[in-house]
C-alpha cells in the first residue's frame, strides 16, 4: 500500500519521507531528479515535491504478482513476477493488498483478450492499482481510459483524480509501450 500525505509538500522542518518519481513522457519512464534549491531542508536530497504523482507511477508501473488462475495468466509467460516487499509485509488488518498493476501483462497482448479488448484490461488493471489512493482518502474519484495505438505500438493510459473540492489534483497521460503478438 501507498501513503500520501495530504499535503504533497514537506514543511520547512518536516524532512521528507518520500521522494519523487518523475515521469517523462519522452523516454516513457518515471526516475528520480536531485532536490531544487527552494527545497531547502532537502539540499543534496532527491526531491519531494510530488507525492501523489509519485504514488501514482509506482501504484501503475509496479509488476503485481499474477495469480495462476487469472484469466491472463498465460500471458506472463511462466514469471509471475511481483513486488518482493509483499512477501514481507501486507496487513490485511489494516486493508492492505498487494501493490502495483497487472498492466505489465499486457505488454505483448493481442489486440482482444477473452473476446475483451485490451484497452477495456487496461482501464481495469489501472483503477485496480490505484484503488488504494481511493481507499485512504488520497483523492475521492478516478477516471482513467485507455487508447490503442497499434501503428506506434503504444497503449496510452489517461489518468485523472479528484480531491475532495471536486477539483482535478492530478492529470496524466501515460504511453505504454506494446507489442502485439500475432496469430
Amino acid at each position: 500500500m501507498v501513503d500520501v500525505r495530504l499535503t504533497e509538500v514537506c514543511g520547512e522542518d518536516e524532512a521528507p519521507l518520500f521522494w519523487d518519481s518523475v515521469w517523462d513522457p519522452l523516454k516513457g519512464f518515471a526516475d528520480w531528479q536531485v532536490a531544487a534549491a527552494d527545497e531547502a531542508g532537502n539540499v543534496g536530497g532527491l526531491r519531494a515535491k510530488a507525492m501523489l504523482a509519485t504514488a501514482v507511477t509506482l501504484c501503475l508501473f509496479t509488476d503485481k504478482r499474477v495469480e495462476p488462475t487469472h484469466p491472463l495468466f498465460w500471458l506472463c509467460d511462466g514469471d509471475p513476477r511481483g513486488w518482493w516487499g509483499d512477501g514481507v509485509d501486507v496487513r490485511d488488518d489494516l486493508g492492505e493488498t498487494e501493490m502495483g498493476s497487472l498492466l505489465w501483462l499486457l505488454a505483448r497482448a493481442p489486440m482482444t483478450i477473452n473476446g475483451i479488448p485490451v484497452e477495456r484490461w487496461a482501464e481495469q488493471f489501472a483503477r485496480e492499482a490505484l484503488q488504494p489512493l481511493l481507499d485512504q482518502g488520497a483523492v475521492v474519484r478516478m477516471d482513467v481510459a485507455a487508447t490503442a495505438d497499434t501503428a506506434a505500438g503504444r497503449l496510452y493510459l489517461t489518468v485523472n483524480l479528484f480531491g475532495r473540492d471536486g477539483q482535478a489534483v492530478y492529470a496524466q497521460r501515460l504511453a505504454l509501450v506494446w507489442k502485439q503478438i500475432t496469430g
